[in-house]
């Protein structure tokens, strides 16, 4: 919530990647849970609202978040099939999805067309155009995606989604012992940072985002930050 930059900034701590964040373009509009990435990385492909693709969904759904945001009202459809819906039954968001009526089943290219509003000559386009990848016929395909693992066949599902901001990154700098550094790279007293209160292992904008960096800095910095306490002569602790 800001409260270690509020605490450390005005006793000179350093900050860095205040501007990194970890977006989601995988929310389902109508469950509010996530559809899951890992229909993108089994072959889906996502359109906007006109339905067509605007960009290599596997760049990472942080990054893709602004994309899709960008588009005509800030919303898509991820286009998958039964092979990606019975690979993606193990996780729990998805389920939840499912549950909640949120994806739009057809036996036809025009028969989704029809149920998610888009005209079905573009939709088509599109979906042929990844298959190509698919299939080795194209090393890519026109918005840069080099890597489908199968093309799409009926039947047929689209799920709409809408961007998301999950959390922020960036914090306080710290060290290799997870002691808060001021602006001059030193180690600012006794003080000590982890988890969302320290930078971790982030970088700048959406792409600062690595996956697994809330739970990393929040053990590994914790176990640094402890492990230094314990090991430091006495005298070197301020009080």
């Amino acid at each position: 919530m800001g409260d270690a930059l509020r605490l450390a900034e005005p006793l000179g701590a350093a900050v860095s990647s205040l501007d990194a964040y970890q977006g989601h373009a995988g929310l389902s509009a109508a469950a509010r849970t996530l559809v899951t990435w890992t229909t993108v990385m089994a072959g889906a492909v996502v359109v906007d609202a006109e339905g067509r693709r605007f960009g290599d969904e596997t760049v990472g759904y942080s990054e893709y978040a602004a994309m899709l945001a960008a588009r005509p009202g800030a919303r898509g459809w991820v286009v998958l099939d039964a092979r990606i819906d019975a690979l993606t039954q193990g996780f729990r968001d998805y389920r939840d999805v499912v549950e909640a009526g949120a994806l739009r089943w057809a036996d036809t290219v025009d028969g989704l067309a029809a149920r998610i509003g888009v005209d079905a000559a573009v939709l088509a386009a599109e979906l042929d155009d990844a298959a190509a990848v698919a299939r080795g016929e194209s090393p890519v395909d026109r918005v840069g995606r080099c890597r489908v693992a199968a093309a799409l066949a009926p039947p047929y599902a689209a799920v709409e989604i809408v961007p998301a901001l999950f959390h922020t990154q960036g914090g306080l700098g710290v060290d290799e012992h997870a002691r808060v550094l001021d602006v001059t790279g030193r180690p600012l007293g006794g003080l000590y940072a982890s988890g969302g209160a320290a930078v971790g292992m982030s970088g700048h904008g959406a792409a600062g985002y690595l996956a697994g960096n809330g739970l990393l800095p929040a053990l590994g910095l914790a176990y640094r930050a402890a492990e230094h306490l314990a090991v430091r002569p006495e005298k070197e602790i301020p009080a």
